[in-house]
């Protein structure tokens, strides 16, 4: 998004947004995750083209070009509860990348699209890029490490001038969706001030689900109060496609190893075959399917041609026998083979079953969150929004999970997020209060305490005067708990003084844990189970001659914002303040 001086959110609407043309055949709102790098004269991978323009050009490109290319599709997924800073990833031909080198990729061809879209727009606007303010959705249920590598993957792309750059922000999918609904219910939003809302963001990769109480001012959206902590996991539509690849890969009748061949060696074919699937999935969305509905599935003619060469697969009318054969007993429709289409014909209630294993996690997770969470009982709106949503089958599944509440859903389910967003970026506070997703805090050393402490990590200290004290090593002090209230305007505050004369700067390890224990009970410590370094700050220490118990060193620690931020002032001369920077690089199990 653009930023616009003295524009607020309720002057905001469509008219105001300029759709970047990321891929000329896709005329949705989101681009499908999709690119196409290509190799320049010089040896260098540049990104060439997105969405389904790039995954056209690679299925209709000749052999002898295929080296000069590589392919990459729905690969946003690899962020989800990853533990790398440098994950790799593989290409549709087998090739193993960096994923920032992915990622990075895909900032440049949008950046470039942006420009040229808004020159289109008005040949006159200049556009000085670092006063561009760049707002990235996330999932709510993403840990700090993805948001990480994608703020690393925006600087190595040149759009931001250094990883810390306030000019990118990222916003949690479900908290912008649900800001987009209430700017569409703008002429009768006092309906919903104070009701809890519980919203279902049924992506591809990620469902969130996140319980929120909008406060409504003269009907004008006030802020928002996130109720728990995001929950969720990968119950999206992804992972209905895998239990497609699972009956296609029962049909042929190959094992794992031969499967991922036919992957790996055929992947125009293998792609081919899955755009029918998803073409299919999108028809078939509905609760009113049954097994007379009949669809076919063609397998690729270069798909066929390998099959044949690679596992001697001549008859698959013989295949569809066997298949049918094996699972005599499962309660579905038989699969039938069409000598005339040279298609696969699957009936209604087999294209459901695709569906069924997804959401029964989905459902069994909502149960279980019924059964444990007072605060998810209280629920008194749900909506749907994502791409998933737009299923009906999906819907009426949750809804009988979670009973006679009243529901909504977007009626743009994959824009609802993208405008949430624009609006996100100029009041970014409107979401005043969050729970904490984990209990944070630091590696300290503790003045040693018998009833609290591990004897075993009892170390003396010794004073220049021959006197000496007991401290605990390692110790895990927390600053904020897992499911705390928190605020966004209120960061948790901590004041230091450094330890000895002339010191230049102080090292802390910033740790992480699902825990929640009483401190003064019993202690943690940075190697117990559970704990993770989530990496280090450096906390520089001024020059000074005053004494040490003068020099104070404030530091704030913003839990509630959509990414940690830490901040450093030196109370005796305020002037001197910083951020500092997390280093991940040093995180740690």
């Amino acid at each position: 998004m653009i930023s616009i001086d003295n524009i607020s959110i309720k002057q905001i609407s469509l008219t105001d947004v300029i759709k970047v043309e990321l891929d000329p055949k896709d005329q949705n709102f989101k681009t499908s995750t999709a690119i196409l790098f290509k190799k320049t004269n010089s040896n260098k991978w540049e990104p060439f083209s997105f969405g389904k323009s790039a995954e056209s050009q690679y299925l209709t490109m000749r052999p002898k070009e295929m080296h000069n290319y590589q392919f990459f599709k729905n690969f946003k997924m690899k962020l989800y509860q990853n533990n790398s800073l440098n994950p790799k990833i593989k290409s549709y031909s087998g090739e193993e990348w960096p994923f920032i080198q992915v990622l990075s990729g895909v900032f440049k061809l949008i950046y470039t699209k942006f420009v040229k879209s808004v020159k289109n727009y008005n040949s006159r606007f200049r556009i000085d890029q670092e006063k561009i303010n760049w707002v990235l959705t996330v999932p709510a249920i993403w840990e700090d490490i993805g948001k990480e590598i994608m703020r690393r993957a925006f600087h190595q792309a040149g759009l931001i001038s250094s990883k810390n750059s306030p000019n990118l922000l990222f916003c949690f999918e479900p908290e912008v969706a649900a800001l987009d609904f209430f700017q569409d219910q703008r002429n009768q939003l006092s309906q919903f001030n104070n009701k809890k809302l519980l919203v279902v963001d049924a992506g591809g990769g990620t469902i969130d689900i996140t319980l929120m109480k909008p406060t409504i001012v003269k009907n004008e959206i006030k802020e928002f109060e996130i109720l728990m902590v995001p929950k969720g996991g990968d119950f999206g539509s992804i992972y209905i496609d895998q239990e497609f690849q699972k009956f296609f890969q029962s049909f042929l009748n190959l094992n794992d190893n031969q499967f991922k061949a036919l992957k790996n060696k055929c992947p125009k074919g293998f792609l081919k075959l899955l755009n029918q699937w998803e073409s299919l999935k999108i028809k078939t969305q509905s609760d009113q399917l049954t097994e007379d509905d009949s669809h076919l599935i063609e397998p690729p003619r270069i798909m066929v041609k390998y099959l044949k060469k690679q596992f001697r697969i001549m008859d698959f009318e013989a295949l569809t026998d066997q298949f049918n054969q094996r699972n005599r007993n499962s309660g579905l429709s038989k699969i039938e083979w069409d000598d005339e289409e040279d298609c696969l014909r699957i009936f209604g209630d087999r294209v459901k079953s695709f569906f069924k294993k997804p959401i029964k996690r989905l459902r069994d997770y909502l149960n279980n969150l019924k059964q444990t969470s007072e605060i998810f009982k209280q629920t008194q709106i749900v909506f749907f929004t994502g791409g998933l949503s737009n299923s009906d089958y999906f819907r009426k599944s949750v809804q009988k999970q979670l009973g006679n509440n009243q529901y909504c859903v977007s009626p743009y389910p994959d824009k609802s997020i993208l405008i949430g967003a624009d609006l996100f970026g100029f009041d970014p506070n409107i979401v005043s209060i969050r729970r904490s997703q984990f209990t944070y805090g630091i590696v300290a050393c503790i003045i040693y305490n018998s009833r609290i402490h591990d004897q075993k990590r009892k170390v003396t200290m010794r004073m220049n005067n021959n006197r000496s004290y007991e401290i605990c090593k390692n110790v895990f002090q927390p600053y904020i708990f897992k499911g705390d209230k928190i605020s966004s305007r209120q960061p948790e505050i901590q004041v230091y003084t450094p330890s000895t004369v002339g010191q230049k700067e102080w090292i802390v390890e910033i740790l992480r844990t699902d825990q929640k224990w009483d401190p003064n009970k019993k202690s943690l410590y940075s190697d117990s189970r559970g704990v993770q370094t989530m990496g280090s700050i450096i906390i520089p220490v001024p020059k000074s001659n005053l004494p040490l118990n003068k020099q104070k060193l404030e530091v704030s620690f913003h839990f509630a914002t959509t990414e940690i931020k830490i901040f450093m002032k030196y109370l005796p001369n305020p002037r001197i303040n910083k951020q500092l920077t997390l280093n991940y690089d040093q995180m740690k199990n």
